[in-house]
């Protein structure tokens, strides 16, 4: 698969680094014969790219709006799938806190992210994409060094206090859940989000484990 980069910053070197050890080749350039597009570029940028892309596109970036970009990519038919976090880990995570959600009715609950010090989105998007999830969910917002991404969710009630977490490591994470994104979504038409990959990828691992 070839794959074109937009955006070279820290997210595409990493996309960029681990794109050529899954076998894969990627340009930071974007190529005319490249397969599909990676883009961690800059959320003013997306409109423009909606406008003029060929090829399917995997789209990382924050801050754009839906409401301009999505009826574009329709009209233009340019299969896209689009997220604000391609960790897996985030994926599992935000299932527990829907979960905890309908578990911990009464309880009061609050939530924590931290990111490096050169992040400029503040809560970030993975934050306010849980806000939109859960209800009165609201994000305290710390950057701090060089931390890749914190994310935490504490349900608190008088008797007792939970707290779900989910911590990466490595920019690694978040590049390679975008080329699996990238891989699956080539030979599909329409607007697709990481959840789509996510539930398809479960719905056949139990199938495998019925069939066995």
């Amino acid at each position: 698969m070839k794959i074109a980069l937009i955006g070279y910053g820290k997210m595409g070197k990493a996309v960029n680094d681990l794109s050529r050890a899954m076998g894969h080749t990627c340009s930071n350039e974007f190529v005319s014969d490249a397969d599909v597009c990676i883009d961690f570029s800059a959320g003013r940028a997306v409109k423009k790219t909606a406008l003029s892309i060929e090829i399917p596109w995997v789209l990382g970036t924050t801050g754009w709006s839906k409401s301009e970009t999505l009826p574009i990519v329709e009209e233009r038919e340019i299969p896209l799938l689009y997220a604000s976090n391609f960790s897996i880990g985030m994926a599992f995570f935000r299932k527990m806190a829907k979960l905890g959600e309908n578990l911990f009715k009464g309880y009061a609950i609050e939530g924590v992210e931290i990111h490096h010090t050169e992040k400029k989105d503040a809560p970030s998007g993975t934050a306010l994409k849980l806000m939109e999830e859960i209800e009165g969910l609201k994000f305290k917002s710390i950057r701090n060094g060089n931390e890749v991404g914190t994310h935490q969710i504490i349900f608190r009630s008088i008797e007792e206090s939970v707290e779900l977490t989910h911590r990466a490591h490595d920019r690694k994470v978040f590049a390679r859940g975008a080329i699996l994104a990238a891989e699956w979504l080539m030979g599909k038409k329409g607007i697709y989000t990481f959840d789509d990959y996510i539930e398809e990828r479960v719905a056949c691992h139990l199938q495998e484990l019925q069939q066995h």
